[in-house]
């Protein structure tokens, strides 16, 4: 049953998918209005579901004459991509980060909704319990970026662009 916060989310999701630049600007109490709750409500989910992870950039200025301002980032080309990504995960990743960026791949339309149920289900705690805990973030790292290597690098599991000690020629 979704939540209070689920439909403010969808709601700016929507809005932003109706601009033609990607860019929302509102108030705070004009949100709070609409959904009958507190500004801090609205708060809550602009920092738990448009942060930077899942592909939104957030400006807030308060005041009188204040706004919210939600900017919807475009991932970098798909040949950097990959090494984007490793960057960002970087030697260890908790299990919401690690969901977050498929998530935003399915989203985007790079992975299809398979590779993302299996991509995190791979990388879920569940899955990783065996790993002792101060191990398991690295491990995920580690697993997510061998997918993401899989997936988007043209099928070197090393990334995009990526080329071995042999030479591939003859």
């Amino acid at each position: 049953m979704p939540t209070l916060a689920d439909y403010i989310a969808e709601y700016i999701k929507k809005r932003l998918a109706e601009s033609p630049d990607g860019c929302l600007e509102v108030q705070r109490s004009d949100l709070a209005d609409r959904f009958q709750c507190t500004p801090s409500q609205v708060t809550y989910v602009l920092s738990t579901r448009f942060d930077v992870r899942a592909g939104f950039l957030v400006e807030s200025r308060r005041g009188g004459g204040g706004f919210i301002r939600i900017v919807k980032l475009s991932l970098p080309e798909q040949s950097g991509l990959v090494g984007e990504l490793y960057r960002h995960i970087g030697s260890r990743i908790g299990p919401r980060e690690a969901r977050e960026i498929v998530l935003r791949l399915h989203g985007e339309g790079l992975i299809s909704e398979r590779e993302a149920r299996l991509m995190i289900g791979a990388v879920d705690n569940r899955t990783l319990r065996v790993v002792d805990v101060p191990w398991r973030n690295a491990v995920r790292a580690g697993i997510l970026k061998g997918m993401l290597g899989a997936l988007l690098g043209n099928g070197d599991p090393r990334g995009a662009g990526s080329r071995g000690g042999k030479d591939s020629a003859g």
